[in-house]
């Protein structure tokens, strides 16, 4: 019996995206998913359109027709199945898969870190598409790499969580950026910070002297551990001058190639808020300044984009309360840049969501104190943060469902205040993920502005 097959383990985004480049390659493609649910119907249903096999158990039953295991990068390698799967077979992950099939002549820029990875993709891919260059946002950002193998794009800004990194083997970006490295996802790796921050450097592996290198230069732990990349290093500070790489100096961002630095523009002009973002920004001046042929239209564009959705995202103002979408806010660290982001206003935070990563929100607290005129809770981590803001003697509120945490954020703001959600969790106790969470928001938002007219 021929072992020819691929088989392309999990039906999400990165799965199907997979199976469609096994198909465009001529390669059979079998589909395993755990267990069928009604979220998973509209996925089978395309399988089968396409005539891909697919089974719903996690069995052996594709394993004598199948020499290569494609590995969806939101399922845990060291699950029993995946045990059995690599006693059977080679495993790559997705974005592996679809590496090693990148047509001639495409152009990878490859973003990782804790934070700010969605931003700073979108703002790349935004300001080269300004420069006249065909470029696609994908990986990790909710457009897999396997279905841009082949497409028109010249430049594919590819955003890689550590998930994805895990099962890298040969894939090399021509530039790669690592925006932060703070403590998140650890209950996939143990426990441990020390195997997560090794994880997020394994996106250099494979790079060589010809590789590009644009690290956060303020982060002391991630600039040492990258002192020996074998080509060029680029920092980026918002706190000192660099002589390579993109800074803030007197109120202006200036970019040095190692000579004298040039000035891009100023920072008051830039759109998006907060120091987290003049942070992505300048990640994404060091990343794109090769591709530069207009200086003038590149000052333009930093200055004018708008950031993400579900990233401090407006929604809509009330009485002067603004609402503000930041449901991407998925983990402490998040939060915390987010509290900073609105000097002069308070905020009422909307705070909380999934509780499998038992996150330590500790770290939130002053700036709770300092930046919040009340705190309302939500979802599966209320009874810790609860506990948290009893014993800190903070006054909280507790919602059962998002309507409640809106209209509860709005009657306890007043004019000029920011009604924020940014969970510091993840949305998996109450929603499919947080564009679903942040949406809600967005309808309960707008539902109220319509009964206050």
């Amino acid at each position: 019996m021929s072992r020819d097959g691929i088989l392309i383990i999990g039906c999400g985004i990165s799965g199907l995206a997979a199976a469609r480049l096994a198909l465009r390659k001529g390669w059979k493609a079998y589909v395993t998913e755990r267990q069928r649910t009604p979220a998973l119907e509209s996925r089978f249903q395309q399988l089968e359109e396409l005539g891909i096999p697919y089974e719903t158990e996690n069995t052996d039953g594709f394993f004598s027709f199948c020499s290569l295991a494609v590995l969806s990068p939101g399922i845990d390698p060291r699950s029993p199945y995946i045990q059995r799967v690599k006693e059977e077979m080679p495993l790559i992950g997705e974005l592996e898969f679809a590496y090693r099939s990148l047509s001639p002549g495409k152009r990878l820029i490859a973003v990782t870190g804790t934070n700010g990875k969605s931003t700073t993709v979108s703002l790349i891919r935004y300001l080269l598409e300004g420069q006249g260059h065909s470029a696609a946002a994908v990986g990790n950002i909710g457009q897999a790499l396997s279905d841009y193998t082949d497409s028109c794009h010249t430049f594919l800004v590819c955003e890689v969580s550590s998930y994805q990194l895990e099962t890298v083997e040969t894939f090399r970006p021509e530039t790669a950026v690592i925006t932060n490295i703070t403590p998140d996802h650890l209950d996939r790796y143990g426990g441990s910070y020390e195997v997560y921050f090794k994880t997020k450097l394994k996106i250099t592996d494979n790079m060589g002297e010809e590789g590009r290198l644009v690290v956060n230069g303020d982060d002391e732990k991630l600039e040492t551990a990258t002192r020996a990349f074998p080509g060029k290093r680029y920092l980026f500070s918002r706190r000192r001058s660099l002589p390579r790489g993109a800074f803030v100096n007197e109120g202006a961002l200036w970019f040095s190639e190692g000579g004298d630095p040039e000035r891009i523009a100023y920072a008051d002009r830039l759109t998006l808020p907060g120091a987290h973002n003049l942070e992505n920004t300048l990640a994404a001046i060091a990343a794109v300044r090769p591709y530069v042929t207009s200086m003038d239209r590149w000052a333009e564009d930093l200055c004018d984009f708008k950031g993400i959705e579900h990233r401090l995202e407006p929604v809509c103002e009330i009485m002067g309360i603004l609402f503000v979408n930041d449901s991407k806010g998925t983990n402490v660290d998040s939060t915390q840049k987010a509290l900073a982001s609105f000097p002069g206003r308070k905020i009422i935070l909307i705070l909380g969501g999934d509780d499998a990563k038992k996150s330590d929100f500790t770290p939130l607290l002053p700036l709770i104190r300092k930046e919040c005129r009340a705190v309302v809770l939500l979802g599966e981590t209320t009874p810790r943060i609860k506990s948290l803001m009893e014993r800190e003697k903070i006054p909280y509120e507790s919602a059962g469902g998002m309507e409640e945490a809106v209209r509860l954020s709005f009657s306890k703001a007043l004019k000029g205040d920011i009604v924020l959600l940014s969970p510091a969790a993840a949305s998996f106790d109450m929603y499919s993920n947080f564009e679903e969470r942040g949406r809600h928001f967005k309808e309960e938002s707008l539902r109220l502005k319509k009964e206050q007219r």
